[in-house]
């Protein structure tokens, strides 16, 4: 007994002095220009080990990959909701859709240097629901986070590789991309040809809506647990069912007997 006593705590000792696992806060500055006008917004992503947050102006999504769970958070009106992950049901259908567009990266020859890390363009083309696109991420293999984020990455992928298809995505974190839709795809459901058309010839006129995206800031930090925590207080939400305090539609009163 004294010797496994004994192993147990020199195992203990050898964890003690190994770093904690770090994390990585990346905070993006996006531009998207929209035939309505041009919109401005912040994104920012934190990622430790097998978790992620994303937190923007309107939402914020946790992915959980050791739980294999998803929280979708509205910090507007202090309710989530908890999903699945992968995903099921017609969230999957939605996702296996979407992946329907996914592309593989070529290489490109131009490199750039965004916040003194330097980084490499790749190009890629698809089609989305919205029509086709374009897009040039420049991918940095050196700058803070890249081993963490790329790490998460490919975890996030193997979880999904049965909704959907492996693509060739470059090593490293993405420090700007640059996107360019042309919409002129759009299919709506049964639509009358004539009004199809239409929908089509209008589309044609339209401006390509472009988004750029570039990290303005990349931290390495140890992330604490609640970081990747639905805040307390918070209400489950299920979907249909309206945020707490919120009433749902009444429903229609029954037709008299005739």
């Amino acid at each position: 007994m004294k010797t496994i006593s004994f192993a147990a705590a020199a195992v203990a000792v050898v964890l003690s002095t190994l770093p904690a696992r770090a994390g990585v806060v990346i905070t993006q500055q996006q531009t998207t220009n929209l035939p309505s006008g041009q919109l401005k917004s912040e994104q920012t992503i934190m990622i430790q080990g097998n978790k992620q947050r994303m937190i923007t102006d309107k939402h914020e999504i946790i992915t959980d990959l050791d739980n294999n769970v998803m929280y979708l958070i509205d910090a507007s009106k202090s309710s989530y909701f908890q999903l699945p992950f992968p995903p099921t049901g017609p969230m999957a259908q939605q996702v296996a859709h979407a992946a329907a567009a996914a592309m593989d990266f070529k290489k490109g020859t131009t490199t750039r240097k965004i916040l003194g890390y330097s980084c490499t363009d790749y190009l890629g083309t698809g089609q989305s629901m919205q029509g086709d696109y374009t897009i040039t991420e420049c991918f940095s293999t050196s700058a803070t986070g890249a081993k963490e984020f790329n790490a998460f990455q490919k975890a996030m992928a193997a979880k999904l590789k049965s909704l959907v298809p492996q693509i060739n995505t470059p090593d490293g974190i993405p420090l700007a991309s640059d996107s360019t839709i042309k919409m002129n795809t759009m299919k709506i459901p049964n639509l009358p040809p004539e009004q199809a058309q239409r929908v089509q010839q209008e589309l044609a006129k339209m401006k390509p809506m472009t988004t750029n995206t570039e990290v303005t800031r990349l931290e390495a930090k140890n992330l604490p647990a609640d970081s990747f925590a639905v805040p307390k207080g918070y209400t489950q939400r299920t979907l249909g069912m309206p945020p707490a305090g919120q009433a749902q539609a009444p429903a229609p009163a029954p037709s008299p007997a005739k």
